[in-house]
């Protein structure tokens, strides 16, 4: 019983000194992002290769009723006009269980590191639309031993893009990302991962960019289709998300709240609610 206790919380200082560490090298990896990039009014079109820092807080509660409460640190950084790198750290985590199991309970810390790289083909690009192509891994930074703030696998996500010139009430864009997950190393908790995952979303400026409160106001709905080859029957969840903005003369600021529209797994999304600013380096 002693040298379970002991190896538990040998396993659980080594992950949280590894998750500090990443703390500390995505903090450093955020000052950095301050270099030159060219104008990108309200941080959404996945084509603006600039350099910014987009943290945001995120309420979610599950269809079994765990409610997750969680501070992102969310960015980009610009090599060029031809390729990019996001990185999205929860340095905030927290699960509550009151309302999901008998006694309750809660787990706080970091959670698990996203990276995404973003290529953009000169060859594949012009005024009125855009193919990317990259990649997305899932690294297990999270400080629990347990792995209810993250899991243990390595996930690559191969990742293809397609954003398009639309005009509906205004000029805007419609952006299709699409991931394919898998496990690349399931470490010694993990579990096999094999799921489609896509984003796709609608940009549609309302008022025109100005210095009034009025000005600078823009819609953003976004679809989340999952189908997870790796569960029973294929399971397949859908989540919608309306994203309202408002441009700022520093970047732009958010609120999206979001509803599970197709939920096949007690852990798919029942609601959410998402507050950000974005921020962009001159």
């Amino acid at each position: 019983m002693m040298a379970r206790q002991s190896l538990v919380y040998t396993v659980s200082m080594r992950r949280q000194y590894l998750s500090a560490r990443w703390l500390v090298i995505f903090l450093v990896l955020i000052w950095c992002t301050g270099v030159s990039a060219a104008e990108d009014k309200t941080g959404t079109d996945p084509r603006a290769f600039t350099s910014k820092f987009m943290p945001y807080y995120l309420h979610t509660e599950l269809e079994n009723e765990v409610e997750i409460n969680q501070l992102n640190l969310f960015g980009m950084y610009a090599f060029g006009p031809s390729v990019a790198i996001t990185y999205d750290l929860p340095a905030w985590k927290k699960l509550d269980f009151d309302d999901a199991i008998p006694g309750g309970g809660d787990e706080s810390g970091i959670g698990d590191l996203g990276l995404r790289v973003f290529y953009k083909p000169e060859s594949l690009t012009n005024e009125t639309s855009s193919h990317m192509f990259g990649a997305e891994i899932t690294l297990p930074t999270a400080s629990d031993p347990d792995y209810v703030l993250g899991g243990d696998n390595w996930v690559l996500s191969p990742m293809y893009v397609y954003v398009r010139n639309i005009k509906l009430i205004n000029p805007g864009f419609v952006a299709m990302m699409n991931f394919y997950d898998s496990d690349i190393d399931k470490g010694e908790n993990g579990q096999d991962v094999s799921r489609y995952r896509g984003r796709w979303f609608l940009m549609q400026p309302l008022t025109r960019p100005g210095p009034n409160w009025t000005d600078g106001w823009y819609l953003l709905p976004e679809l989340q289709p999952v189908y997870d080859f790796e569960k029973d029957d294929d399971e397949f969840s859908l989540w919608f998300a309306p994203e309202f903005g408002k441009m700022m003369p520093w970047g732009a600021m958010y609120l999206k709240p979001g509803i599970g529209v197709v939920k096949d797994a007690d852990t798919d999304r029942d609601w959410t609610v998402e507050i950000g600013l974005r921020y962009f380096f001159k």
